[in-house]
């Protein structure tokens, strides 16, 4: 199983609705994806789940018995209790599965912070805590046959998004087309290049027998997705959105793609790395929010003067999907 982050501490780009759409069209071009909620705000999880069905499931997730959160599974380690506990994904769709997220992950983030530090020190309970989302997850991903995994995280640069993507094998960077997306792309290329450096000296230090369950730390850039530029409500763009993705590239290029080849040429393939420009879903994401289903499904739930639309929106995710699994190699 290939593990993919989609990855940018920029709040607002839609990281989990590309996430669902993603998904939805690897399926559909008959892969096993699992869904990954490494965000403490759990809106992946709120997507699929009735509100009741969430309360129910966060309210038993400190359980040791009845829990099936990743708070769940790695809440043993996190304390100090045990090893990961084993969890159930939830089917949402056909060949789509769900591993739910947390607020309590937010706890976990806290453990992560020492667990790093400790990681230096050659000390176990660093190396348990750093790879108890990995283990977990790996876990998900043998119950459930799948062929990638997607984690969707939250917009920061903390701890938990450090153990996520050095444990991803490739990551994806969405961006808005504007000004704050571009410069926010210079703090994702220093932290992840400084984030895979420092885990090279944490294994260099480890004993061998430790390095084959460490993180992997070489995270391959697969590429970014770019959105439509949107304008303020009453105010009038004062560029195009032509405009901003011509500096995106460039941006991508000098901030990510070249940092990454200074530690590793493999890190950042290739010379294109553009995936693809989606498209303003306008009404279109709320709408799948509200049903609980990806875009592509939304034939015969809304009205239907919008079916060319979804039909668009549904070749545009099979393209993604298709260079995803060329780049990615499932």
């Amino acid at each position: 199983m290939k593990k993919l982050a989609l990855f940018n501490h920029k709040g607002g780009v839609g990281k989990t609705t590309l996430a669902v759409n993603i998904a939805d069209a690897l399926a559909e071009a008959g892969k096993r994806v699992l869904l990954v909620d490494a965000d403490p705000q759990c809106n992946l999880t709120a997507f699929y789940l009735e509100e009741g069905d969430l309360d129910r499931l966060l309210g038993a997730s400190g359980d040791d018995e009845f829990g099936k959160t990743l708070w769940s599974a790695v809440q043993p380690v996190s304390l100090g209790r045990g090893d990961v506990k084993e969890i159930p994904a939830i089917e949402v769709a056909p060949k789509v599965f769900l591993a739910p997220g947390d607020v309590l992950l937010a706890d976990y983030e806290e453990e992560l912070a020492g667990a790093w530090n400790d990681s230096f020190a050659r000390k176990t309970r660093g190396y348990d805590v750093m790879c108890g989302l990995s283990k977990a997850v790996d876990i998900l991903g043998r119950q459930t046959r799948a062929d990638i995994a997607i984690y969707d995280v939250g917009p920061n640069v903390g701890p938990l998004n450090r153990a996520v993507l050095l444990d991803s094998d490739y990551f994806i960077t969405p961006v808005a087309a504007d000004l704050f997306s571009l410069r926010a792309l210079t703090t994702v290329g220093r932290s992840i290049t400084r984030w895979i450096s420092d885990w090279a000296t944490v294994r260099s230090l480890a004993d061998a027998s430790e390095l084959p369950r460490l993180l992997n730390g070489k995270p391959v850039y697969a590429g970014y997705l770019s959105s439509a530029y949107k304008v303020a409500k009453g105010r009038k763009a004062a560029h195009p959105h032509a405009y901003w993705e011509s500096k995106l590239a460039p941006r991508v290029r000098d901030k990510i793609a070249v940092p990454l080849r200074q530690i590793d040429p493999n890190l950042a393939p290739g010379s294109d790395h553009k995936i693809s420009s989606v498209k303003n879903f306008h009404s279109l994401a709320p709408d799948g929010q509200s049903w609980g289903v990806p875009i592509a499904k939304l034939r015969g739930k809304v009205n239907p003067g919008h079916t060319g639309q979804i039909d668009e929106v549904a070749d545009q995710f099979a393209g993604i999907a298709r260079s995803i699994i060329t780049r990615a190699a499932i």
